[in-house]
């Protein structure tokens, strides 16, 4: 085989190499898109400016996150999930914000325009959702953050018992983004671990208790009927929802007071959103 024939060679596998990555990305990007079609035609709003300047910015806050097209239209959809998660619980209480990759696009935008991002808030989610700290929240963030997970949940239509994460707590582990918040729920209920410096999950399980069965009963976010159709539903397909690997693998789609907002930089997320 001559010099030339194993060059042309290389060069057909590596385009088809090439094309097939492609695809595969395109086809990642339409199954994201699909998740929560609520999230998508918000997020498809956002001015371009704002992209602009979360490129530019957003590593001051978040290092080591990723800026590229494919981190702007999970960051984008997942802060849209947010307010959507908001508007579903809304006269549910206050809710919280578990990905710093979301609120990065919330802090961004909130420097650069705030009155552009109360008016996108309004048009696409009926009210404008305020960011708070979460100590002033006004309630439990394990309350708070149960909230966002129903509403998550529901915008893409996922069972309330796991084991598949909405987009909006898959988002940390799936940039791998340091210091951020990888979720994985098991049979004891929803579970985080801080995200290390390389990018993976570190240290001990931080256990959400309020995200299982019992939680959501008890905090009127699940009915009785409800409850036994999910548990129903789980032992018909196998067992208990649990295991499944850390949200750095789930790509498929805070405000605080009683009008909304958002808690950030404590605990596991940020504020609320809901009256």
């Amino acid at each position: 085989m001559n010099n030339t024939t194993t060059t042309t060679r290389f060069s057909l596998v590596h385009r088809l190499g090439a094309w097939w990555t492609r695809q595969r990305e395109t086809q990642q990007r339409q199954a994201l898109r699909r998740r929560c079609p609520p999230a998508t035609v918000a997020a498809d709003q956002i001015p371009p400016a704002v992209r602009s300047a979360w490129a530019h910015h957003a590593t001051d806050e978040f290092p080591g996150l990723a800026v590229d097209d494919a981190a702007w239209l999970r960051c984008s959809l997942g802060l849209a999930q947010f307010f959507e998660a908001c508007r579903l619980q809304r006269g549910q209480g206050p809710c919280a914000l578990p990905s710093r990759a979301a609120d990065s696009v919330w802090h961004v935008w909130l420097a650069l325009d705030p009155a552009g991002l109360a008016g996108w808030q309004q048009r696409y989610f009926g009210r404008e959702v305020e960011h708070y700290e979460a100590e002033a929240l006004g309630a439990p963030l394990e309350d708070c953050l149960a909230r966002t997970w129903v509403g998550s949940c529901r915008s893409e239509g996922l069972g309330l018992l796991g084991p598949r994460l909405p987009l909006l707590f898959a988002l940390d582990g799936l940039l791998r983004l340091p210091a951020g918040w990888a979720y994985r729920f098991e049979k004891r209920g929803l579970v985080h671990r801080q995200i290390n410096g390389l990018g993976l999950p570190g240290g001990s399980a931080v256990t959400h208790a309020a995200i299982a069965g019992g939680g959501l009963l008890a905090l009127g976010l699940i009915s009785e009927a409800e409850l036994a159709a999910l548990r129903r539903r789980q032992a018909s397909d196998g067992g208990d929802a649990g295991g499944g690997s850390w949200s750095s693998g789930d790509d498929g789609c805070s405000g605080g007071s009683d009008d909304g907002g958002c808690s950030c930089g404590s605990g596991c997320g940020g504020g609320g959103g809901g009256d």
